[in-house]
Parts: C-alpha cells; sequence; structure tokens
C-alpha cells in the first residue's frame, strides 16, 4: 500500500473490478473554471461576483457541480470558461434532446456579470440559450487531492500527461466519484467513466471515443444511468471488447 492510499494498490493498477461505478445521478453537469485551492466540496469554493449564487442555484437543483482548470501553471483569471452538459441516453428522450443525445455547451463569463445560463433548463435536461455548444468533447481528470490524496498523486501527472496531446480538451476537476479508483478519467458530454486509468490506457479510451466507440478496458459506466443498466453494458462491452455509442443506453 503506498503511503497516505488506504484503498491498497489493487485498487489503482486494475485489479479491483471498478465496473459499473459511474454517478447513477448525474446527467446535468455545470462545470465552472477556477484556480484553487479547492475545498472538500465544489460548492464551498469562494466564487467571485455572480457565480456563487449560480452555483448555488445549479446545486439545488440536482445539478452536478465540477470547477475546472487547465493543468500546469496557472495565470490569473480574468473571465472564467463555464460549460453546461446533459448525458442523456435513449430512455432520456422526452428530457433531452430529440434524438436522445448528449449535449455540451461552452460560454465565458466574466464574474462580476449577469450569467444567463438557465439551470432549470439544465435541470431538466433542456440546453439552455447560454454560449455555444462545445466544438470538442471535453476530458475530465480528477485531481482532488482535498477529497482523497490518490486523486492528487495519479491524477495530476494524468492530467499533464493528456495535456500535450489534447491541450484544448483536457481539465484537472474536482471529485468525480470513487476516488479508491484514481486515477479518473470522465468523457463528456457522453459522461463516460475510466478508472483506474494511466495515461496510455486513458488514450486509448479518448481514441475509441473518437471514433465512435466505447472500450471495455477499465470502463466503470456512464454517468446518469442506473447501476443494472451499467451492469448490463458493462456485460456487453466485456463480450464484445468494444462497443458503438449509439449501442448504449
Amino acid at each position: 500500500m503506498t503511503i497516505g492510499c488506504e484503498h491498497g494498490a489493487v485498487c489503482h493498477d486494475g485489479t479491483a473490478p471498478s465496473m459499473a461505478t459511474a454517478p447513477e445521478a448525474s446527467r446535468a453537469w455545470l462545470l465552472i473554471e477556477h484556480p484553487g485551492p479547492w475545498p472538500a466540496e465544489p460548492t464551498e469554493a469562494e466564487q467571485p461576483g455572480r457565480l456563487g449564487d449560480l452555483v448555488a442555484a445549479a446545486a439545488a437543483l440536482g445539478v452536478r457541480v465540477q470547477l475546472i482548470r487547465r493543468p500546469g501553471r496557472r495565470a490569473p483569471l480574468v473571465t472564467r470558461t463555464v460549460f453546461a452538459g446533459w448525458t442523456a441516453g435513449a430512455a432520456d428522450r422526452t428530457a433531452g434532446s430529440a434524438d436522445g443525445a448528449p449535449w455540451l455547451r461552452r460560454g465565458t463569463v466574466a464574474p462580476d456579470a449577469a450569467c444567463d445560463l438557465d439551470v432549470a433548463a439544465l435541470a431538466d435536461g433542456h440546453q439552455p440559450p447560454f454560449g455555444e455548444p462545445a466544438l470538442e468533447p471535453v476530458f475530465l481528470v480528477c485531481v482532488h487531492g482535498r477529497r482523497d490524496v490518490c486523486c492528487a498523486r495519479l491524477g495530476v501527472p494524468l492530467a499533464q500527461s493528456l495535456a500535450a496531446s489534447y491541450p484544448a480538451q483536457v481539465w484537472e476537476t474536482t471529485h468525480v466519484g470513487g476516488h479508491k479508483y484514481a486515477g479518473n478519467l470522465v468523457i463528456l458530454p457522453h459522461g463516460l467513466y475510466y478508472g483506474p486509468v494511466g495515461a496510455a490506457q486513458a488514450t486509448a479510451s479518448i481514441e475509441a471515443y473518437a471514433h465512435g466507440n466505447v472500450v471495455a478496458d477499465r470502463y466503470r459506466g456512464r454517468a446518469g444511468q442506473p447501476r443494472e443498466v451499467q451492469e448490463k453494458e458493462h456485460a456487453r462491452l466485456a463480450e464484445a471488447g468494444v462497443l458503438p455509442l449509439g449501442s448504449l443506453r
């Protein structure tokens, strides 16, 4: 066992199974750029201007709030990047977009300016008239050492490695759930969870996603889906090795 780790090496080297462990309730997402330091709960972080009201309103409606920042050295922020997303599936067609597809929108917010993001619409899965559709997926790596030291120990080098290949898409983030499976990778807008992963496994997952697929290796599940659904999907995936994204519920 590594010093400071209470989980044991088997949780971080893939020996212990991590399937069907994506958060079941996380369908609506709000990502807010925040340089840190991060408290144990992202909703407790000090936010400039009116961003604190946005976070409070989103959390009250059950939206998953994540603080994000770029890997490496960070310059002072004048404006902040904000993402709003929905990890819809086929069962969510009435709440999400017409075809049940997930979505992700990106905007830039000045801390002292009003934000036109309708968090009530976001919580219901409807795309709010905020920012613009994100042109590329987002790759979140949990580095939240305040929640668990293993997230920082394994997540920080993972984020830095991935940022070398995907500089515009990789963000460090607060707790994503399942810190015993660090390093953790979340791919949005589909909400795919992978962990524990190193740089090679994370890259393989990202490249598969770029080709419209999900791979079995270290796949934890899809956020917003019940555990029993995740278990069924994992069984199919374990048999096939690779499945097209469109086949996921």
